[in-house]
């Protein structure tokens, strides 16, 4: 069987290192940072088949990109997915506003997962985190030959608990699914899950979990192939196995927006990626039998029955005559017939984030005799054993630690080291089919479409010396073949961006697309009859960074706007995954924090965050713990303005990250609750909602702390506007005291609320997610078409109107009809558009669809890949 190794993203702006691991059945994930879907679609590897799902640590760097992910397996129909991560995996996965209690072992047919947990070394007990290693170390995989060409998995450690996998296939809708101690608390009138500790709190995760992911009870088929299959458990680590189908809940749904039990980490929820905990995973692959010998067997006597039963690992005896014609017993070994077994090949992912974490690592590979025999240069070893690859995740410092590479230079020298290093790595656009787009249209207008940044060469050049033989830096389509054995080898994947923006290659612009913009120029030069040039907010910035509906595409980004308050500061309308990525290349990077990214992180005034789909909020804790990390401290808090169970996400995710929520200092994030802003008297919380250490409940004070944030920004007032939408989401009304105002649909179907609340904007910005010719489509789903998003600004007499969210089955220019003399226009990721530039940008239009049009077939998308939604 062939199977094989790929890095679907590795460090960069954009992304985290991830993996994939592929057999003919199964396809296995190591780690989800931000944009891992974008990433697995701009590669152009389809996503079906992932069984499982691996987190070497819980936390934005690794694990942000997990929401999103499942939206997409779930879309491909994977009825069940296997996740496992270190302690902290349940209460993650509880906090998504949107899997029994665990295990870092997996195995299956192809592939043995063991996992390494590396607490950092703590400064007051320097052996505990060595102790806690070695305490629950895995046996080494059997040897023995089956009926199969693959060995059987791994016998399970006698220190490790048995847990059925099959044991959470079905939710209860009595109390029964409950624990006795649980139900004893759960019963009482001041009951408080945020007040359970213990077992009860990490059965209450479980139980969440259930009613996040329902599963249908197993059909007769499914139990009779599950029969007997069970899962290993150890202390450190977590797995879970959510469902995608089906609508069982249990009791817990009515207590959804109440706060989770307190997580309490091992040392730290510091926000320094040093003081992570992580899990490191050794993955064995099958052991291959060697060929059976027809012609030593023939020459033995070995008979077609006893042929099967010695390939089945059995040794056999008969009888045979012998050179007289006398009968005499013949006992064959599958030794004998059979030739060596092919060792299982090995992939080692080690996520170190600090030099702190080395000694735990180190520790782990002397002590344990499987990974003691992983970490030798002993031809026995390695015909027992061959590690291939090892895929190096490292913090600052631990690459050029001595340590590190003498732990590095233990393993074989035919190992094959693929090293992702912040600080040694390039940052190249890794969406270069829009970063292709961009420069095209750069030569259109190089201010409305500036070029993303992009960085070619490292901060700091890998010095090679004292490394192992065989070091690569990880790129993005790095594929490694396992069986057969071969190196890793670049993909060839068409790169649109980087051979033109390094001027390697001219920017292929045709004769019709030049003459498309010189005619748009012409056009954009017309002055608008309407328009006053002192006109309040003309200078105001509006800069899309993402545009798609639902899930991302090659060409857009999901849910997010940026609006630019020339000497206020910045607001930003949603933050859906890859936000943070897409800010870096609009403004750049700067290693001292003093500029690009990190200076508009210090002007970043209020997120305002529309509801709880995870298109519109996946990236919101990613910013947060970015802004956390500034060197230079900002000087004013950020607001963040939400419903209950985004702020409530927030909450729930600092145990496990520090994201800077109500800082002593006063200019950390303040949460503001969406409905106390509201222009109307706003609907009730299901069930109501406790108020356990949750101070945006008082509304009184969220309409406290948004006044003081209006002073902030110099807006006269900001109020939200209930919306039509399939959940409870608010689009906002946001007013300056310059006599300027910005509606914000958010995702809405047409609706008067908007109308009455924005009347008279500057600029509405509104979703425009189906073309006229869906309208009953957009009915069904709660969204508007471009018509009707034309027709509430003409409503709302608003001067200009910017349509934006557009459905992934347009996957390159939504359609929109020029045939009226509207000031409206479509965002574009990363264009940088002054309200007084909307007209322009109209202008534009052709010359874009022109540019759009010349895109090569195969770097385009299929419909059909487009498909996975986010509840719409």
């Amino acid at each position: 069987m062939i199977w094989s190794t790929d890095v679907i993203s590795t460090v960069s702006s954009d992304t985290e290192p991830t993996f994939l691991i592929t057999f003919n059945t199964n396809k296995y994930a190591f780690n989800a940072g931000e944009c891992t879907g974008r990433s697995w679609r701009q590669g152009g590897r389809p996503w079906r088949g992932v069984n499982a799902l691996f987190l070497t640590s819980i936390g934005t760097q690794r694990a942000t990109g997990v929401p999103g992910l499942l939206m997409f397996l779930a879309d491909a129909s994977i009825g069940n997915l296997h996740v496992a991560g270190p302690r902290g995996l349940s209460h993650y996965l509880a906090t998504l506003p949107l899997v029994h209690e665990p295990t870092p072992i997996f195995k299956d047919e192809n592939i043995t997962v063991f996992g390494i947990h590396l607490p950092p070394q703590s400064p007051a007990d320097p052996v505990s985190a060595l102790e806690s290693n070695t305490s629950n170390m895995p046996e080494e995989p059997s040897t023995s030959r089956s009926k199969r060409k693959r060995s059987p998995s791994p016998k399970s450690s006698s220190k490790r608990q048995q847990v059925d996998e099959t044991a959470s296939d079905s939710a209860n809708t009595s109390n029964s699914f409950m624990s006795t101690s649980l139900q004893g608390s759960f019963n009482k009138s001041n009951f408080s899950p945020y007040a359970l500790i213990g077992d009860d709190a990490k059965e209450w995760l479980r139980l969440t979990i259930e009613n996040m992911f329902p599963k249908m009870p197993p059909t007769p088929d499914e139990k009779k192939g599950r029969k007997g299959k069970k899962a290993k458990k150890v202390e450190e680590s977590e797995t879970v196995q959510p469902g995608f189908g089906g609508a069982r809940h249990n009791k817990l749904v009515w207590h959804k927006e109440r706060q989770l039990p307190k997580f309490v980490p091992s040392i730290s929820n510091s926000s320094d990626p040093a003081m992570r905990e992580t899990l490191c995973y050794v993955v064995v692959g099958p052991r291959y039998r060697g060929r059976f010998d027809p012609e030593k067997a023939e020459a033995l006597g070995l008979e077609k029955q006893n042929r099967a039963k010695v390939c089945k690992g059995e040794t056999v005896t008969f009888k045979v005559p012998d050179e007289k014609g006398n009968m005499i017993e013949r006992t064959v070994r599958p030794e004998d017939v059979i030739g060596a077994s092919e060792p299982p090949q090995v992939i080692l992912i080690l996520d170190v984030p600090s030099p702190a974490h080395i000694p735990d690592l180190t520790t782990a590979f002397e002590t344990n005799p499987l990974y003691s025999r992983l970490h030798s240069k002993k031809i026995e070893d390695k015909n027992e054993y061959s590690v291939h690859v090892i895929y190096h995740m490292c913090g600052p410092r631990v690459l050029e630690d001595p340590r590190y590479k003498s732990f590095m230079n233990g393993f074989a020298d035919s190992v094959h080291h693929v090293v992702a290093s912040r600080e040694h790595a390039p940052d190249p656009l890794t969406f270069t089919s829009v970063g292709g787009i961009q420069l095209k249209l750069n030569k259109l207008d190089s201010d409305m479409f500036p070029i993303p940044y992009y960085r070619l060469k490292p901060e700091k050049e890998l010095s090679l010396s004292g490394l192992p033989p065989s070091v690569t830096l990880m790129q993005a389509n790095l594929h490694t073949d396992c069986r057969p054995v071969k190196p890793p080898q670049l993909l060839d994947v068409t790169d649109n961006f980087h051979p033109y923006a390094t001027g390697e290659k001219s920017i292929p612009l045709s004769k019709p697309v030049l003459g498309a913009f010189r005619r748009s120029r012409s056009r954009s030069r017309s002055p608008s009859p309407s328009r006053a040039a002192n006109e309040p907010g003309q200078d105001v910035v509006v800069v899309p960074l993402g545009t798609s509906s639902a899930a991302p595409s090659k060409y857009r980004n999901v849910s997010s706007t940026l609006i630019q308050i020339p000497n206020y500061g910045n607001i930003l309308l949603d933050a859906g995954e890859g936000t943070w990525g897409q800010l870096i290349r609009f403004y750049g990077d700067d290693p001292d924090h003093k500029s690009g990214v990190w200076e508009f992180l210090r002007n970043l005034k209020c997120i305002f965050v529309s509801h709880a789909h995870g298109d519109h909020h996946i990236g919101l804790i990613k910013l947060l713990a970015m802004r956390k990390q500034l060197r230079v401290p900002p000087t004013s808090p950020l607001w963040v303005v939400s419903l209950h169970p985004i702020l409530l996400y927030l909450q729930e995710f600092s145990d496990l990250e520090d994201l800077g929520l109500n800082s002593p200092d006063g200019n950390g994030v303040i949460p503001v609750l969406s409905d106390a802003l509201s222009w109307r008297p706003a609907r009730k919380y299901l069930g109501g909602v406790a108020s356990e250490n949750q101070p945006w409940l008082d509304q009184n004070k969220s309409r406290a702390l948004a006044r003081d944030m209006c002073e902030s920004l110099g807006l006269s007032d900001f109020v939200t506007v209930d919306v039509d939408h399939k959940v409870r989401c608010y689009g906002s009304v946001i007013k300056h005291k310059d006599n300027w105002s910005i509606v914000f649909s958010a995702d809405t179907k047409p609706t008067n609320n908007l109308v009455r609340a924005g009347e008279g904007a500057t600029l509405l910005i509104h979703e425009a997610t189906m073309g006229d010719d869906q309208a009953d489509a957009a009915k069904e789903k709660a969204h508007s078409t471009f018509g009707q998003a034309i027709e509430i600004g003409r409503k709302m007499e608003a001067k200009n109107i910017l349509l934006t969210h557009f459905s992934a089955r347009y996957p390159r220019l939504p359609p929109a009809s020029m045939q009226d003399n509207t000031t409206w226009a479509v965002a574009l990721d990363h264009a940088k558009i002054r309200i007084a530039d909307i007209p322009k940008l109209r202008a534009y239009i052709p010359a874009i669809k022109r540019c759009f049009q010349e895109i090569e077939d195969d770097e385009d998308e299929v419909e059909t890949q487009n498909t996975a939604t986010w509840g719409d």
